[in-house]
């Protein structure tokens, strides 16, 4: 069964495919799953103005239609991975199952961002990442959560005729078999289970 916030996202996204969207409007992805919280992000409402997503989608080093980001709550509240910016103390990176090419989508999200009385966690990024800088976020000890049966198997995927970005993919692999996802939030894993269920365990 299609998740409620999906099925609203989605709506929203043809809207504005087809320029019948509203000025100003806002995403809205709920709050956080146990996965997202379990990885750092703060218990605030997630959400991502249509204006930063018809700019990510255009920007040239990475264009997409912006229907290729249908699912993306559920896709970004059950991540295959969770990395902490490398260059924001406040800031993650969520790796998502969506995929553009041989590509996968990535979200980057602010967390504790003001807007008006209210603090959110803003989107400000949405867009297919290189695989090779995947692997090097996880080298780099980025990884605050893992799917790591899928990311194990993601990583044995790739190729490359270069022996060094292969080497680096192995490395990666190796890297995510052992890492230990958080234990703060024991249902985490029974949220993973349960991701075809309405919902995904995460809060409207």
């Amino acid at each position: 069964m299609r998740n409620i916030l999906d099925e609203r996202f989605d709506e929203e996204l043809v809207r504005q495919a087809r320029g019948t969207l509203p000025r100003g409007h806002v995403y809205r992805f709920g709050y956080p799953s146990a996965i997202l919280l379990g990885a750092g992000l703060p218990n605030l409402p997630i959400e991502m103005t249509a204006s930063r997503l018809a700019e990510k989608s255009l920007q040239e080093n990475h264009p997409f239609d912006l229907l290729e980001v249908r699912g993306l709550v559920s896709a970004i509240q059950c991540p295959l991975v969770v990395f902490r910016s490398a260059t924001r103390m406040d800031s993650y990176v969520v790796m998502t199952e969506i995929r553009h090419g041989g590509e996968n989508f990535v979200a980057a999200i602010h967390a504790n961002q003001r807007k008006g009385r209210l603090e959110v966690n803003t989107i400000r990024s949405v867009y297919p990442k290189f695989n090779k800088l995947i692997a090097n976020w996880i080298v780099e000890s980025l990884v605050e959560y893992a799917d790591k049966e899928k990311m194990v198997e993601w990583l044995s995927k790739q190729r490359s005729n270069s022996a060094d970005v292969r080497k680096l993919f192995n490395h990666a692999a190796k890297i995510i078999q052992t890492f230990e996802n958080p234990k703060v939030l024991p249902d985490v894993e029974a949220e993973k289970t349960a991701r075809p269920k309405k919902n995904h365990g995460f809060q409207l």
